[in-house]
């Protein structure tokens, strides 16, 4: 069902609340110190900006500039900071921490990444996996930056993660029963013999050691071979994902002079067939028949990549 406005914005106050108790733990190390935390920040930009100047620092900061200004001063009494008139601009001077500024800046920060370190010790290694990938995704929506994916074939052990998620997916979303897992298994045992003698391949999409997305090509038959486990987890739609494995499968293929792809896919699964349109695939079959404890309508599409009356040279 999907949640209302008012029901989203009290989420969102919700979790910014419980995450301000969470960063006063960890900035405890500075509250504990002689400096507020917009002090600390301006040491850090400082130290890790290129000789900036104060407007240069306040732009990445977003503080009041007379503000500003004052920290610089003290910072400066305190020969926490030097500054240098710039050549560029004589209105301008360059900040750069001396070495007592810097041992100060570098114990703040030993004492915050103990506290932040201390956090998430109880977690398991999955769980810190999980923790890290969310924040970037929070990170990247927010700040309309994209995230940093790895689309490349799938090595030892992921076939496995490919249909745990599919399964839990599947289970989820549509429905499926646990017939659905035997059938995703005995598709992998033959498609892992296919795959060592250089008729198959699988594909993953990862993002901060996860599997988020995959899909693979495996033989039927003289030049024929199936499009397969094609799925991008939901929150990861949009982002060319799908594109991506699309084309490396094709790609694939075509290099190993298959003249054919199809898949198999449901009625339900509307995304999908978009995508499938664009790449030059078309439905040639349809059954309606109870699979996987429900009624669904499968469809099966075809791409011809080559025509199999034309002889086709390897290059």
């Amino acid at each position: 069902m999907k949640e209302k406005p008012h029901e989203i914005t009290q989420k969102i106050r919700f979790f910014n609340r419980f995450y301000t108790r969470i960063i006063g733990a960890v900035n405890q190390s500075v509250l504990n110190s002689p400096f507020s935390m917009a002090e600390v920040r301006v040491l850090f930009e400082i130290k890790h900006s290129d000789n900036p100047t104060a407007s240069e620092v306040n732009r990445e900061l977003e503080l009041d500039p007379g503000y500003l200004s004052r920290i610089v001063r003290r910072f400066e009494q305190d020969e926490l900071l030097t500054k240098e008139r710039s050549h560029l601009d004589g209105r301008a001077y360059l900040l750069k921490l001396t070495e007592h500024g810097e041992r100060v800046l570098a114990s703040l920060e030993k004492a915050s990444d103990k506290k932040a370190a201390d956090l998430i010790s109880p977690l398991s290694e999955r769980e810190i996996t999980a923790l890290l990938r969310s924040m970037e995704t929070i990170h990247s929506l927010l700040s309309k930056t994209p995230l940093e994916l790895e689309v490349r074939p799938a090595a030892p052990g992921e076939l496995g993660t490919i249909v745990a998620r599919h399964m839990d997916y599947y289970s989820k979303q549509y429905a499926f029963d646990a017939s659905f897992e035997s059938y995703l298994f005995e598709g992998i045992a033959r498609f892992l013999k296919n795959r060592e003698n250089g008729m198959g391949q699988a594909w993953v999409v990862k993002h901060g050691g996860t599997v988020v997305g995959s899909i693979a090509i495996d033989h039927v038959e003289d030049r024929v071979a199936q499009l397969r486990w094609f799925l991008v987890e939901p929150e990861y739609r949009g982002m060319g994902m799908g594109r991506r494995l699309i084309e490396e499968a094709l790609d694939f293929s075509r290099m190993n002079l298959y003249h054919r792809i199809f898949l198999w896919t449901f009625s339900e699964l509307r995304n999908a067939r978009h995508l499938y349109e664009m790449y030059g695939f078309s439905p040639t079959e349809e059954v309606t028949h109870t699979i996987w404890g429900r009624e669904l309508t499968e469809e099966r599409w075809d791409i011809l990549l080559f025509d199999p009356d034309e002889e086709v040279e390897m290059v």
